[in-house]
């Protein structure tokens, strides 16, 4: 079972390095960009920050902290939730409006990213042919499914995107308690 305080925790940790590195996007010594943690109820429908820029206007992120993938070379994504009372939900893969998942492979500077509404086609063929092993994770009051998926084969789709944050961004976020 998954410890739920600590897993928030390392999770407010990858908002803060993605949030971090927009940050210190610049363009002629001037900021690229603003971040924003996303409001409450943006919360509940799957976005952590809200990024704004003169370019793309509102953009909002999701951001998932994988704990294992650097051990594993895959990534859990979460396609189900179903609470302790039988209550069954749609994971966050296939909820968030979010225009861009993040996926931290922790404590790498390692960040994985695409946008979610592209991947659910892929997401629900690799289901349907049973191509990769769905797992259940325990958490405190639920459990998830989460799909495991090599790291390789979600960039393969073309879709995913691999960007490497400086070792200075990685040492702030562990220097910083939350």
């Amino acid at each position: 079972m998954f410890d739920f305080k600590e897993q928030l925790q390392v999770g407010k940790k990858g908002e803060q390095l993605v949030k971090l590195f927009y940050d210190t996007q610049q363009d002629d010594g001037k900021r690229k960009f603003i971040v924003k943690d996303a409001r409450p109820d943006e919360q509940l429908k799957g976005a952590d920050l809200m990024v704004i820029s003169n370019e793309l206007g509102v953009r909002y992120v999701e951001v998932k902290t994988d704990t294992q993938a650097k051990d594993t070379s895959n990534v859990a994504l979460e396609i189900q939730i179903v609470q302790d009372n039988g209550n069954k939900q749609i994971g966050c893969q296939f909820k968030t409006f979010a225009d861009f998942m993040f996926y931290w492979i922790y404590p790498t500077n390692e960040l994985l990213y695409w946008q979610p509404e592209a991947m659910i086609p892929y997401i629900v063929d690799w289901i349907m042919e049973g191509k990769y092993k769905i797992i259940e994770a325990e958490n405190k009051n639920f459990f998830s499914r989460n799909l495991i998926v090599p790291i390789k084969d979600l960039v393969a789709t073309g879709l995913v995107k691999t960007l490497n944050v400086s070792y200075h961004l990685l040492e702030e976020v562990e220097a910083n308690p939350l």
